[in-house]
């Protein structure tokens, strides 16, 4: 790894270092703190869908939303049924079944609404891939309003109208499905909390980048949350005083949602849908009680599949591990686990009678599309270079380990972390909060990394048993050191590459550096 620091001019001065880390002036820096959101009646098509809805409501027919069983697809259809509910249009939803049914638009599924009298459908973060549903959908005479985000290839679309951010401006450019969904029901109920709220839990739980209109959802919709919209999404705290962020949604509330889409041998994905509309508190506390028991099964589950994985590993530069134990829901979260643990990459699969389904992770620079571009032996592949999902017969199954022995892992070069230079003068209460106020930070709009050297040690305390620790320099920073493999570097004089935040205890503000390396070599100041 080659750390490459930028010394600005003024690097005691944090505004200065984030003016010039992020390429702004003065004025961008007020633009980034407002969160209005852009008007969605400026997204390609949207007329014709509202048009197409205003049909439907008229003639008293119905719309069947069609979703998908991960966070994103249970937000969006909840966006959509809580928009057609308040403008009276006759609506019915339907999710998917993950292990049984698999992703997307379905023939069967479209069969049954036609059987109940459905004849326009509506799908949200699905439905560019599915091409049988399209035909059908043509052949029957039904609409298709198609909503989605995916990478799709035009000649395959055909549909009513066509709702896609690759077709909007590019303020929409990078929304997720339930982004999508939020154009829409603006255009329906424009007033609406709840919704932009859900769109941000969303985008969070979809990894979007964190840049034009994905800002303005996220910073709008955590506010709302704070103000104490959707009642469903605190009761899945799992403290009351828990305030609502990018991080503590991440780690809390999206894996709980997420739990109910994985485990559908467990509970039917659709209650997620059903729980996000409740309104009575009574029925919302006993259901968010079943939904924190669903997601602690999926932890037990994830983490015996985990002890199995470990107990079996191979140590090959590329470990498969098949098991008729591991659940297809939870292989993905098992992968990620051990690819960061064992820094390799990871295939988990779960076996099924005559085939493999199962979840591929990858490690830093090494791309899990581009490396099997060449193996034919996949019943289904498909993702990106970090995770991609596989189906294989069992016969294949060693070819694919042979393909592996006999294909060379080419990794590409080293990443290069690029860091800004500071000194610990740069940091008070008041510029960091300032700083903090450019939140929401993620993909595309990252967290500052800050190079701070020479740290002087005034004390150093243990946390968890030893487990973490925590130092405070002379100036009174607070460093966290939370990765285990770095408190033997921790001296006097040391450098460090770190992100800053605010630590509020009892009312009183700290300034606290998570630290992510100390560094002592390969350095490159530009």
């Amino acid at each position: 790894m080659e750390v490459k620091i930028h010394r600005c001019e003024h690097a005691d001065d944090l505004r200065e270092i984030v003016l010039s880390h992020y390429h702004l002036q003065a004025d961008d820096l007020e633009r980034l703190k407002k969160n209005e959101l852009s008007d969605p009646l400026t997204c390609t098509n949207m007329e014709l869908c509202l048009s197409i809805l205003k049909d439907i409501r008229e003639k008293h027919e119905k719309i069947l939303i069609c979703g998908d069983y991960d966070c994103d697809g249970i937000c969006a259809t909840a966006i959509l049924c809580k928009a057609f509910e308040a403008c009276q249009i006759d609506y019915g939803f339907y999710i998917p079944k993950r292990i049984e049914e698999g992703y997307g638009l379905h023939v069967d599924v479209l069969e049954k609404a036609l059987a109940k009298g459905y004849r326009n459908i509506i799908t949200v973060d699905n439905g560019v891939r599915a091409v049988e549903a399209m035909k059908f959908i043509r052949e029957n005479h039904m609409r298709l309003i198609l909503s989605d985000h995916h990478t799709f290839e035009k000649e395959d679309i055909v549909c009513d109208c066509f709702i896609h951010p690759f077709l909007a401006d590019d303020a929409f450019y990078n929304c997720c499905g339930a982004g999508m969904a939020l154009q829409i029901a603006r255009c329906l109920i424009p007033d609406d909390k709840d919704i932009v709220a859900l769109a941000a839990l969303a985008t969070i739980a979809d990894s979007m980048p964190v840049i034009r209109e994905n800002r303005n959802i996220i910073r709008k919709g955590i506010e709302f949350l704070n103000e104490g919209c959707m009642p469903a999404l605190h009761a899945l705290k799992n403290k009351p005083q828990d305030i609502f962020n990018m991080k503590m949604m991440s780690y809390t509330i999206i894996p709980k949602i997420n739990s109910m889409g994985r485990l559908s041998d467990h509970v039917n994905v659709n209650n997620a849908v059903r729980y996000l509309l409740l309104k009575d508190q009574n029925a919302i506390l006993n259901v968010a009680r079943q939904i924190n028991k669903i997601n602690e099964l999926r932890k037990e589950m994830s983490s015996d599949m985990e002890k199995i994985a470990n107990g079996e590993l191979q140590h090959t530069s590329f470990e498969i591990i098949a098991h008729r134990d591991f659940h297809e829901g939870i292989v993905g979260l098992v992968a990620s686990k051990m690819a960061s643990a064992h820094h390799r990459p990871f295939l988990i699969l779960s076996e099924l009678e005559n085939e493999y389904k199962g979840s591929m992770r990858s490690v830093e620079g090494f791309d899990l599309i581009r490396y099997f571009s060449s193996f034919d032996g996949f019943e289904r592949f498909g993702g990106h270079a970090q995770a991609a999902g596989v189906t294989i017969k069992k016969e294949n199954l060693s070819a694919l380990k042979h393909y592996i022995e006999t294909h060379e892992m080419i990794y590409e070069e080293n990443k290069t972390i690029e860091c800004e230079w500071a000194s610990e003068q740069a940091f008070s209460i008041q510029t960091v909060m300032e700083y903090m106020k450019l939140a929401p930070f993620g993909n595309g709009f990252e967290e500052i990394l800050f190079y701070i050297e020479n740290i002087q040690i005034q004390k150093k305390i243990s946390l968890s048993n030893g487990k973490y620790y925590k130092i405070i320099s002379s100036s009174g920073i607070e460093y966290l050191f939370f990765n285990s493999s770095l408190i033997p570097l921790i001296h006097e004089g040391m450098n460090v590459i770190a992100k800053v935040s605010l630590n509020d205890f009892r009312g009183q503000y700290h300034i606290c550096m998570t630290v992510e390396d100390v560094i002592e070599e390969n350095i490159y100041v530009q």
